[in-house]
C-alpha cells in the first residue's frame, strides 16, 4: 500500500497560507521482559488490544496474513473534529460534529529485522510517524527503540506538537513500557488506578 493517499489527505487538510508545519521527534529505548519474537505480535493493531487500555482499532483493510498495508481507524470521541467546508449546516455549526478520527497505516512490517513503522493522519491536525526497532537483550529480554515524529497540519496539530516536550514523551514512553512489561510478565492488562 502506498502512503500517497494518506499524504494527499493530510496536505488537503492543511489550508494554503498556513505556513511551514511545526515538527518534533523523540526517541526512547524501552527495556522489555521478553524476546523480540514474543514482543513483536503485541505491536500489531489487534495485538496491542491485549495490553493497551482503551486501544480499539477499527480495521478497514488488512492484506492476507496481516502486515504492511494494514489500514485502520482510531476514534477519539469527545475531541473536536477539525472544521471543514462541509455542508451548509456544518458551516453554520448546526450539525452535531463527531470526534476526530485518526487513520493509521502499518507501513513497514519486518519481523525478521524486528522493525515496525506506522504512519497516522488526523485530518486538520497532524501526521505522526512511529518507528519501532526491536533487538535482543539477552535470552528473554529485548530493547525497543521507539521514535515518534509529529508534524502539524493545522492549529490543533501545532498545539499537539508543542505539547510533545522531551519530559512528556519520556513519561508517555515509561507508561507504555510499564503496561507492556506488565502484560509480558503476568498475561494481564495493566488497568489504570482510579
Amino acid at each position: 500500500m502506498s502512503l500517497v493517499p494518506l499524504v494527499t489527505a493530510a496536505l488537503a487538510a492543511n489550508p494554503p497560507g498556513a505556513g511551514l508545519p511545526e515538527q518534533v521527534s523523540h526517541v526512547y529505548e524501552q527495556h522489555l521482559e521478553a524476546a523480540p519474537d514474543r514482543v513483536l505480535p503485541l505491536l500489531t493493531p489487534l495485538g496491542e488490544r491485549a495490553w493497551a487500555d482503551g486501544w480499539e482499532p477499527e480495521m478497514r483493510w488488512e492484506p492476507p496474513g496481516g502486515g504492511a498495508g494494514t489500514l485502520f481507524v482510531i476514534r477519539h470521541p469527545g475531541h473536536p473534529a477539525p472544521r471543514t467546508r462541509g455542508t451548509p449546516e456544518e458551516r453554520r455549526g448546526d450539525a452535531a460534529r463527531p470526534g476526530s478520527d485518526t487513520v493509521w497505516l502499518l507501513d513497514t512490517w519486518e519481523p525478521a529485522a524486528g522493525h515496525v513503522h506506522y504512519v497516522h493522519v488526523t485530518p486538520g491536525s497532524d501526521v505522526t510517524e512511529i518507528d519501532i526497532r526491536l533487538r535482543p537483550d539477552g535470552k528473554d529480554r529485548s530493547v525497543a527503540a521507539v521514535r515518534y515524529t509529529w508534524t502539524a497540519l493545522g492549529a490543533p496539530g501545532v498545539a499537539l506538537v508543542r505539547s510533545k516536550t522531551p519530559q512528556a514523551y519520556l513519561e508517555a514512553m515509561r507508561e507504555w513500557e510499564q503496561a507492556l512489561n506488565h502484560f509480558l510478565t503476568t498475561g494481564r492488562m495493566l488497568r489504570p488506578a482510579h
